[in-house]
């Protein structure tokens, strides 16, 4: 189901490619946490014009008196009648709340993932030498499991950003 398409634009300013700020944006969640909020409420908008993001700057302003900051957040419905009780709440909300478990996660292959080959692979071709001096050698070994192929990657990137700290130095001291 798409957006509706009766929300009031900000101001008379036209989006890129002429959108007007018609439509509301995708559908987010959203949880209230407030214990003046009664246990286990849902809530929905109290009209035709759905909450959008702008229905929190619409719940601030009223509660603190502040004027609106754009024609969309003046049209936009605030959270003010969720917050229906006049004593904060003081029960425990966790009281009987069992942590999930979760079960161990699948083995690991014997061997590197694709993804974890692609990691070292993509480290291989770093200009970071296997020898001392101004000559370039590298081969990339093979990797029996995924830890490997992770940390030699890990291990070359280090190696190429050390390579770029102390060239970034060398033009300091030449400057």
């Amino acid at each position: 189901m798409p957006p509706p398409e009766n929300a009031v634009p900000p101001d008379n300013s036209v989006g890129q490619l002429g959108f007007d700020f018609k439509r509301f944006g995708p559908r987010v969640p959203t949880v209230l946490v407030s214990p003046l909020i009664p246990a286990g409420t849902v809530f929905s908008a109290p009209g035709p014009t759905p909450f959008d993001h702008t229905s929190i700057l619409a719940t601030v302003e009223k509660r603190f008196g502040l004027p609106p900051l754009t024609k969309r957040d003046a049209a936009a419905p605030d959270f003010g009648a969720v917050l229906s009780l006049s004593q904060p709440r003081t029960d425990d909300p966790l009281a009987g709340v069992a942590v999930p478990q979760s079960s161990p996660g699948p083995s690991r292959p014997a061997r590197p993932t694709h993804l974890e080959q692609e990691l070292a692979e993509s480290a291989e071709h770093l200009p970071v030498s296997d020898l001392t001096g101004p000559a370039y050698h590298h081969q990339m070994p093979v990797f029996k499991t995924g830890e490997e192929a992770v940390d030699y990657a890990r291990k070359r990137y280090h190696a190429y950003d050390q390579l770029l700290s102390k060239k970034k130095n060398a033009v300091r001291h030449h400057s």
